[in-house]
């Protein structure tokens, strides 16, 4: 992470990344902060209460992070071994702010994280997101061009929409408990420079599809949870009431009907993936439970048959 995102921390700024980090983590929390840079959110999860240790792939920055941190480990994320190095410590979260777009194997990095979390934890998340109106106009212009800073930070090796994000999580063994945002409009007339000159004919229609949720969300930032963590089923219900409480509120506050209906069944599709999950983790429970009845069932007839053969059996003469 370079200087240039090394600023004080406002968390009454709520969109900001950073802020959205910190409160989702909480306070008094063990935490492992992946890519901690100079220690500039940890110091701020440190004021919070929090443990930290932090990750950190530059030496330099790392030599500074120590003046805040509990520990750090120098080391490159797409080659550490931190299962080895932390020894069976473990965390209430691990926060991968603003990193996983600069990894290589994103996904050994998640799947580490998740071995490493307490009964209760979760990781939080943040990436910039792709999707973003700026990004869709520059590719109208057929521009793609790096910056220093940024969605097209040139570090960056990966690149995530929302749906690819949810998609890496769920697919190394996590649940999505929040998913929120940051946002970046673009005005109307910056988006008609570009949209103009192209002559097209239902250009009302794609200035909407340019305010969409998910072509103003400059950065996503989630909480996840372990998917096969116990007491799931109980959260996942009460998760359930809070999504149809949320989409009820984006229906009053989106002025536009076709983005509040489209964005609802996203919401429904969401509700509906994680009933889902529920109805398999209820079923594998059932199962589990059901096999470990017939083991203890088959050990007691075992016993038994054991204790008989022992009082009929004579000693020969």
């Amino acid at each position: 992470m370079g200087k240039a995102y090394e600023n004080e921390i406002d968390l009454s700024d709520a969109n900001n990344a950073r802020t959205k980090q910190i409160l989702m983590t909480g306070t008094g929390k063990r935490v492992i902060e992946f890519g901690c840079s100079t220690g500039y959110v940890s110091r701020a999860l440190k004021k919070r209460g929090c443990h930290v240790v932090g990750i950190e792939v530059d030496p330099e920055a790392a030599g500074k992070a120590r003046e805040v941190c509990d520990l750090v480990i120098v080391g490159d994320l797409d080659e550490l071994d931190l299962i080895t190095e932390l020894s069976g410590e473990t965390f209430d979260v691990g926060l991968f702010g603003d990193i996983l777009e600069h990894l290589k194997y994103p996904q050994r990095a998640l799947i580490q994280a998740r071995q490493l979390l307490a009964p209760g934890g979760c990781v939080v998340v943040s990436v910039p997101n792709i999707a973003h109106a700026s990004i869709r106009l520059a590719l109208l212009r057929g521009e793609f061009d790096y910056e220093e800073m940024g969605i097209l930070d040139d570090t960056h090796l990966k690149y995530y929409t929302r749906k690819s994000i949810v998609e890496l999580l769920e697919g190394c063994g996590f649940m999505i408990d929040e998913l929120d945002w940051t946002e970046q409009r673009i005005s109307e007339s910056r988006l008609r420079e570009t949209l103009d000159p192209l002559g097209l004919t239902n250009a009302e229609e794609v200035v909407k599809a340019f305010s969409s949720p998910d072509a103003v969300a400059f950065q996503y930032v989630i909480k996840a949870s372990p998917a096969g963590e116990p007491g799931r089923l109980e959260r996942l219900s009460e998760e359930n009431v809070e999504a149809e409480r949320r989409a009820r509120q984006l229906e009053k506050e989106l002025s536009d009907l076709k983005v509040v209906v489209d964005y609802s069944r996203e919401l429904e599709e969401m509700i509906e993936k994680k009933d889902g999950y529920i109805r398999d983790l209820e079923a594998a429970v059932t199962e589990r439970d059901r096999v470990l009845q017939e083991k203890e069932k088959q050990g007691t007839e075992q016993e038994t048959g054991s204790r008989r053969s022992r009082r009929g059996f004579t000693k020969p003469g």
